[in-house]
């Protein structure tokens, strides 16, 4: 009997250490895309702009080594600031006003502009 006793009190606390060292909050991490503030922070100099609420960037290494072709305009630069705090769909840093977004027929997340007679390929910055 006293072993029945013994062994139910040592399987009641060990289920009840268990639980305990168990009871963890459950976190759940959720991401964004990055915001024109967030990466002028990092790199005042960045030559990016936002469309489709989307910010767009060039110069990304991977991106240059990928061909892509020009397809259809997509859109078009609405004005130039360098403010990271008043930035919107349209607002480029480097871009004229006017210059036009063409999207490419291979990757959903390049734009392509025709900047100084060259096409430039600027990379959708994802949630990360």
């Amino acid at each position: 009997m006293k072993k029945v006793v013994l062994s139910c009190a040592f399987s009641i606390m060990t289920v009840w250490i268990l639980v305990a060292c168990n009871n963890e909050e459950i976190m759940q991490s959720t991401s964004e895309k990055p915001t024109a503030s967030e990466v002028l922070s990092e790199d005042s100099k960045a030559d990016i702009f936002q469309f489709n609420d989307t910010i767009y960037k060039s110069d990304v290494a991977w991106a240059e080594k990928t061909e892509v072709t020009q397809n259809k305009k997509v859109g078009k630069i609405k004005r130039r600031s360098s403010d990271r705090d008043d930035f919107d769909n349209g607002t480029a840093t480097k871009l004229s006003k006017g210059t036009a977004l063409f999207s490419t027929k291979e990757r959903n997340d390049i734009l392509l502009v025709s900047f100084n007679g060259k096409l430039k390929k600027y990379v959708a910055l994802g949630e990360g």
